[in-house]
Formats: structure tokens, C-alpha cells, sequence
């Protein structure tokens, strides 16, 4: 996509002279980000690095960006010592594999980058990689897909109309979470 992410494990290099210095160079990077994606999966709240991670970035001021596994509750707290945070009041985007993770964390993360591109230019490539979206009816060509989270939709789809156009659900979850990512993103986020 053109942007660069740090993730640990590909990021810091494999032979450091201990935990101090591989806690400086993922403190740097946690400085110099835009953006921290935290992607809520099963354990994630026990590990005890993950907390100074967050807690690291929140004293920075950084943007967050919180991914759940969508077969996971939307309420954990996250006890980080001198504060605990209630992800279940946090704006949190749910997935179902990593495919469709890869897609949302694009639409959100393009919306973010720095204009590097046209209008034009971005448009065309979400459009490019949108799902299904306006007025479809299946055929036996053609499979309805839900537009937030890409799944097929079996049986009747929950269609919602935003600004004039009509978006295929295939939940009212899926359509609840693209309403408040539109509404935070704005008109690229399609």
C-alpha cells in the first residue's frame, strides 16, 4: 500500500544485546508512528508487553485503531497499572480471518495516508477493491457479498440506503460498523 509498518518480530533485529535494547527500538518506533493498530484476538490482553505498548502510545498521544476478532466480546479491559481501559467503549472493527482484516485495515490506513494521490486517484483504487455495493440482486452469475466484511451473503440481505445509495449487509452488525467507519472516514470509505 505504500505504507511502512513496524511489526516486532520482522522489525527489530534478531540479534539485540538483550531485552533493554529491544525495548528502545520498539519504544522508538512506537514514537514515531502515526497510527497503532492494536488487533484484539484470544490472549492478547495477558501479554504483559502488549500493555506497556499501549500504555507507551496513549502517553504519546498516538491514533488508535482497535481490529477484534469478530467471534470475541466486544468488552475487555485492559489493566495497565496506573489506568484501565473499557475496549468495549472503544470504536472497534471487527473481522473474521485475515483476509478480510487486510481489507478494512487498507480502506481505514489509505484514509489516513498522507495525500499522496488525487481524488481521483484514490477513488479509483477503492473502487477497485470494493465489495458489492448498491443496487444488486443475485443472480446465477453473480453472488451477493456484504459490503463491510466481504462474506457471502446466504438468504436475504440486510440492505440499509446511506446518502441516497442502497449497501448489502449480510448483519446488522457488519452494517452498524460500516455506518460508524463511514461516518468517521467520510466519503472515501467505501
Amino acid at each position: 500500500m505504500g505504507l511502512h509498518s513496524f511489526f516486532d518480530a520482522e522489525d527489530i533485529p534478531q540479534k539485540v544485546d538483550g531485552k533493554e535494547e529491544w525495548e528502545n527500538v520498539r519504544n522508538k518506533a512506537i514514537q514515531e508512528s502515526k497510527v497503532v493498530i492494536v488487533l484484539i484476538t484470544p490472549g492478547f490482553d495477558l501479554s504483559r508487553e502488549l500493555r506497556k505498548e499501549i500504555s507507551l502510545a496513549r502517553k504519546a498521544g498516538k491514533q488508535f485503531i482497535y481490529f477484534r476478532q469478530r467471534d470475541l466480546a466486544r468488552k475487555i479491559i485492559i489493566d495497565l497499572g496506573t489506568e484501565k481501559i473499557d475496549l468495549g467503549k472503544q470504536q472497534q472493527v471487527s473481522f473474521e480471518n485475515k483476509e478480510e482484516l487486510l481489507r478494512l485495515a487498507y480502506r481505514i490506513l489509505l484514509k489516513n495516508q498522507e495525500p499522496r494521490q488525487t481524488t481521483d486517484q484514490l477513488t479509483n483504487l477503492i473502487n477497485e477493491n470494493k465489495p458489492n455495493v448498491q443496487n444488486t440482486t443475485p443472480s446465477d452469475n453473480y453472488e451477493i457479498k456484504c459490503v463491510a466484511c466481504s462474506k457471502p451473503i446466504r438468504g436475504e440481505p440486510h440492505i440499509e440506503t446511506l446518502n441516497g445509495k442502497k449497501y448489502n449487509f449480510d448483519s446488522i452488525e457488519c452494517a452498524q460498523t460500516y455506518r460508524k467507519l463511514k461516518s468517521i472516514y467520510g466519503e472515501l470509505f467505501e
